[in-house]
């Protein structure tokens, strides 16, 4: 299904018994809604899961940029009201989690409980994103392919496991240029240190010790910062934690996800 909105036209999809408690998915930039693939058959069987593909990513279409956080946070936000979920869970990893942080800030009384993975309350800098920008508007996503990767996975990671890693590189080459830049230009400006202690819905924190993007120091700071939080951390893990270490990642989500079914 599609979805016209402040940033484009983006597509959503619905896995699960339609009946069932809702649970919004937000991916990370320069992905899009695949990968959350390890984790929908189990997710799904308690769930009616709803993924997002961020403008420009996967099937959506990016409309003209710079985006705000406000602006991908509120078309989620229609997103979910579209497909009847008035009240949902929430996850996201990477710049999906900085957009359902803050949903769940500005948007207490629709967010149930929180999935916040391998994500902060600010993410980058402003140099680090506005590089980022420069390279892709002249050089397309060729042209940062490679670093970028480099973070998603450790070392080893590509060749050990390339029905992984190839499905990943494929889906970031294949992000609009303009769409990804947009998308950068929200993380460059995005700043939710205030916010984040706002936050009072059930709220578990993931976080990798192989993060270089989002680094093990930026989870526990938003444990520390979310009340009544809880932070699980996966040994090992870099920033695609989900997909580099699926099982654990689905374990540490569905138990806390089956923790709320009573709340």
């Amino acid at each position: 299904m599609t979805t016209a909105g402040r940033t484009g036209t983006l597509t959503w999809y619905t896995v699960g018994e339609p009946s069932a408690r809702p649970l919004v998915l937000v991916h990370a930039l320069g992905a899009d809604s695949e990968m959350w693939e390890p984790q929908v058959p189990e997710l799904s069987a308690t769930r009616r899961v709803v993924m997002v593909d961020l403008p420009g990513h996967g099937n959506s279409i990016a409309g003209p940029g710079p985006y705000a956080i406000r602006d991908l946070g509120e078309d989620i936000l229609d997103i979910a009201t579209t497909a009847g979920a008035g009240e949902f869970d929430l996850c996201g990893i990477s710049l999906g989690g900085l957009i359902s942080l803050w949903i769940a800030g500005h948007s207490p009384e629709r967010v149930m409980s929180l999935v916040a993975s391998n994500t902060a309350a600010r993410i980058g800098s402003e140099e680090l994103w506005q590089a980022r920008i420069d390279a892709v508007t002249a050089g397309g996503m060729e042209a940062i392919s490679e670093k970028a990767l480099a973070r998603f996975f450790t070392t080893g990671f590509a060749s050990e496991h390339p029905d992984v890693f190839e499905p990943t590189s494929r889906a970031l080459l294949a992000t609009d240029p303009g769409g990804y830049a947009a998308c950068c230009a929200a993380l460059r400006d995005a700043d939710l240190r205030e916010l984040v202690e706002a936050i009072r819905c059930p709220t578990l924190v993931i976080g990798g010790t192989e993060d270089i993007s989002t680094p093990l120091e930026e989870s526990v700071w938003l444990h520390e910062h979310i009340a009544g939080s809880m932070l699980h951390i996966l040994d090992g893990a870099p920033h695609f934690s989900n997909l580099e270490q699926p099982e654990g990642w689905t374990e540490a989500a569905k138990g806390f996800l089956a923790a709320q079914n009573s709340v």
